[in-house]
């Protein structure tokens, strides 16, 4: 696919995963890195040897439940296979672990959404603190500013892994199960209701 015509589509996907996420009623409010002052929020360094920003495609609050106020990031990948998202999913991971050890405020969860399954035959073990430390020793230049793998494998933190471990979602959407959320008028109802309480506000 050329690069304009890519872009186009990623930002559609980011933004029917936004609706998504809304349409499940317990995200409260979400944001793209093109929403102006967001996009600076959603841009994180890495630690060593770049000075370019990588960024997240979407942020936002969760409403409910025991994730109540609580902030997440997502990347939204649209693919119709398996086709790259293995080596994206990694340095997805890496970028993770750096969120999460330098205290990212909105990495109390940390979200792949996509519209195609991928590295089928290791499914279990996508969100494993031993996955998240292969993605991390992949980019150790940049992660962790050594290139040797033996140094680098000492200097990751496990706590820092297991945080992360335990804050992933993999999401694999499809376009039917896109529309199988409460429908508007049903949102209205349970608003008002919960705004009649004094619940979390709509």
């Amino acid at each position: 696919m050329p690069g304009e015509e890519a872009h186009v589509v990623g930002a559609e996907a980011v933004q029917r995963a936004k609706r998504w996420l809304e349409g499940t009623m317990r995200v409260s409010q979400s944001f793209t890195n093109t929403d102006g002052a967001w996009a600076k929020k959603l841009a994180l360094r890495w630690p060593y040897g770049s000075e370019r920003p990588f960024s997240f495609d979407l942020g936002g609050v969760m409403r409910g439940g025991e994730w109540d106020g609580d902030m997440f990031c997502a990347e939204v990948k649209w693919r119709k296979n398996a086709s790259d998202q293995g080596s994206e999913y990694r340095s997805f991971l890496a970028k993770c672990y750096v969120a999460a050890n330098q205290r990212y405020m909105l990495g109390d969860h940390f979200m792949w959404i996509s519209w195609a399954p991928f590295k089928a035959n290791t499914w279990d073990r996508l969100t494993t603190a031993e996955e998240i430390r292969e993605a991390v020793l992949a980019e150790s230049a940049r992660a962790l500013g050594v290139v040797d793998q033996n140094e680098a494998a000492g200097l990751i933190k496990d706590d820092v892994v297991n945080e992360v471990a335990a804050r992933l979602w993999v999401i694999v959407l499809s376009a039917k199960q896109e529309k199988l959320v409460p429908l508007d008028d049903w949102r209205g109802v349970v608003a008002q209701f919960l705004s009649s309480r004094g619940g979390s506000s709509w």
